[in-house]
This record gives C-alpha cells, sequence and structure tokens, in this order.
C-alpha cells in the first residue's frame, strides 16, 4: 500500500507544470534612461509585472545624456540603458562597442515629439535666420544635432554658419531666457513643459525622414554575450510593453506620474511617444545616414551592425 501511495505522489509531481529556471531566482539587470517619455518602457513594465514575470529585478538609474548612458555601459556601472540612435552609432563608429536589443521611441511625422523652440520675444523663425546663431543640442554626435543640421541646410544657409552646443534638456530654457542661446530643441515632457516660455519652430526630426527608431535599448558587447538570454528576456519585455503602452495611453499617463516628476497637467497635454515594437535595421538605417552624410562617424557603422539578436 506505501508504494502504491509512494508512486502515485511521484506521478503526481510529475504532472505539475514546470517552473521556468528563472522565476525562481529573477536576475537583477541595472538601467539608465533619460527619464522622457520615450524611455517610459521600463516604468510600465515594473508597474505591469512585466518585468517580475520574466524573471527580471530591473533597478532604474536616471541619467542626463545619451553619452553619460553609454558610458556607463561600457564601463560595466549599468547593464542596459536607453539611448538615441545616433549617439550610439557615433561611439560604435569609435570603437566603442554597444549595439542596441530593442527598439524604444518611434519619431513618427504624425506626432512630433521634438522640435526647436526659441524665447517668446525671439525675431527667429526661419533656419536661414540662424546663421550666426547658437542652438543647443542634447548631443554634439546625436540625432537632435544631425536633425537640426538639415534642417539649416535646407534653408540653403549652411550647416556650419549656426553654432551648437550640447546641454541637457532641463538646462535649455534657462540658457534660451538669459540669451545664452537663441534656440534650442526640446523633446517631451520639456517640450511641453515650457510652453509658456517658449514658440516651437519645427519638428527638426522630420529632415532626416518620417518614421525611425529615434531611441533604444543598448548593452555592451561584453554584456549581451555574457547575458543572452538576460537580453532576449529584457527585449521581449521591452516589445511587450511597447504593445501595451501604444494601445493604452491614460493608463500609461497614470503610471508616468507615479515614476517622474511631471504633473498630471503636462502629461495632459503633452505628444506621447508611440514605442517601436521591433529592432527594424531599415528603421535605424535614416538616422545613420543623415550623421554620416554630416561626417559626423569617423568610420562607417551600419544599421544591422548597431542591431543585436539572439543567437538562434
Amino acid at each position: 500500500m506505501r508504494t502504491a501511495r509512494f508512486l502515485a505522489a511521484l506521478l503526481a509531481a510529475c504532472l505539475l507544470p514546470s517552473t521556468p529556471a528563472h522565476a525562481a531566482e529573477p536576475v537583477t539587470v541595472n538601467v539608465a534612461v533619460i527619464p522622457t517619455d520615450s524611455a517610459a518602457q521600463v516604468y510600465y513594465a515594473l508597474d505591469r509585472g512585466f518585468f517580475k514575470a520574466a524573471g527580471l529585478d530591473v533597478h532604474v538609474t536616471a541619467m542626463t545624456s545619451s553619452s553619460a548612458i553609454i558610458a556607463a555601459a561600457v564601463s560595466g556601472s549599468i547593464d542596459i540603458g536607453n539611448a538615441t540612435v545616433g549617439s550610439a552609432a557615433a561611439a560604435r563608429s569609435r570603437g566603442v562597442d554597444v549595439r542596441f536589443l530593442a527598439p524604444a521611441g518611434l519619431w513618427q511625422a504624425s506626432a512630433p515629439t521634438a522640435k526647436v523652440v526659441v524665447t517668446k520675444d525671439s525675431p527667429l523663425r526661419t533656419a536661414a535666420d540662424f546663421a550666426g546663431k547658437t542652438i543647443a543640442v542634447t548631443g554634439l554626435a546625436d540625432l537632435t544635432y544631425d536633425a537640426t543640421r538639415a534642417w539649416i541646410d535646407q534653408s540653403g544657409t549652411p550647416a556650419t554658419a549656426t553654432n551648437y552646443v550640447e546641454l541637457p534638456e532641463p538646462a535649455m530654457v534657462a540658457a534660451l531666457k538669459a540669451h545664452r542661446i537663441d534656440g534650442a530643441v526640446l523633446i517631451e515632457p520639456f517640450l511641453t513643459a515650457a510652453a509658456d516660455d517658449v514658440t516651437p519652430l519645427v519638428a527638426v526630426d522630420d529632415y532626416v525622414a518620417q518614421r525611425f527608431i529615434a531611441t533604444g535599448w543598448l548593452a555592451s558587447d561584453a554584456w549581451l554575450q555574457a547575458h543572452p538570454d538576460v537580453a532576449a528576456r529584457f527585449a521581449a519585455v521591452m516589445r511587450q510593453t511597447a504593445e501595451w503602452a501604444n494601445a493604452h495611453r491614460s493608463e500609461s499617463a497614470e503610471i508616468l506620474l507615479r515614476y517622474t516628476k511631471l504633473t498630471p497637467e503636462i502629461a495632459a497635454k503633452m505628444t506621447r511617444a508611440t514605442y517601436g515594437t521591433a529592432l527594424d535595421p531599415a528603421l535605424i538605417a535614416p538616422v545613420i545616414a543623415n550623421a554620416q552624410k554630416y561626417g559626423t562617424f569617423p568610420a562607417p557603422v551600419s544599421a544591422a551592425d548597431l542591431s543585436w539578436t539572439p543567437a538562434k
């Protein structure tokens, strides 16, 4: 009888659904972001429990620029970071081994999330007006810089006729009001937050393409090689989160307010980010092509080389 009971218990145990290995021991992943809507996928994934379900214990740190995030990824002080495609491509062209494992913010001309702005009393209105003037961008090797130069060029005025300085987004409006700069490229939510102080002129990224991946989630080659399973899980969560966030604007806005310093008024008025659901090199290529046009990269870099995919 005891033998029969033992065999029955053993059979029942074998029939129980297996638990994924990662569910028992969550893997810690340190992630850095610039706290903007385009990087808010991590907040949604945390709040919705997507990371937990994937066996990932994600810790988020706010940083001020893509270049700082890339440096942190390479040094090993973070595992994954959110950065602009232009900054990542520029870094890789200089021998800095980083690659994207998932897309983040998707630029769409129908819903612009970045614009060149000036103060309310500024006489500057066109690209040609910025000859001899200074525009602040988030980095001198990133998307905002190259897109602004493309906008200046189309006016017939050489992009080199304008001066460019690198400033973090939170410092741009103060610099404008103090007349240390003449224009700035503001992204959301800073664009909407500054509505009382600035006049938007142009959605400058339209001069790169009408649709492309603007930001993404990257890691160093060394980390990706050492943690391919974790990288694949993180990428899958970002895809899941992108699909959820694109379809649930009001719910995601509530989460965004809990994780950032946004006010309900700004969250309600700002142009919300659209998130990419696939790391398509064809949607990375326009950013690289525009940057290469201006000689931003010391060596060629391809969209495919900048994209990581799990080994099959």
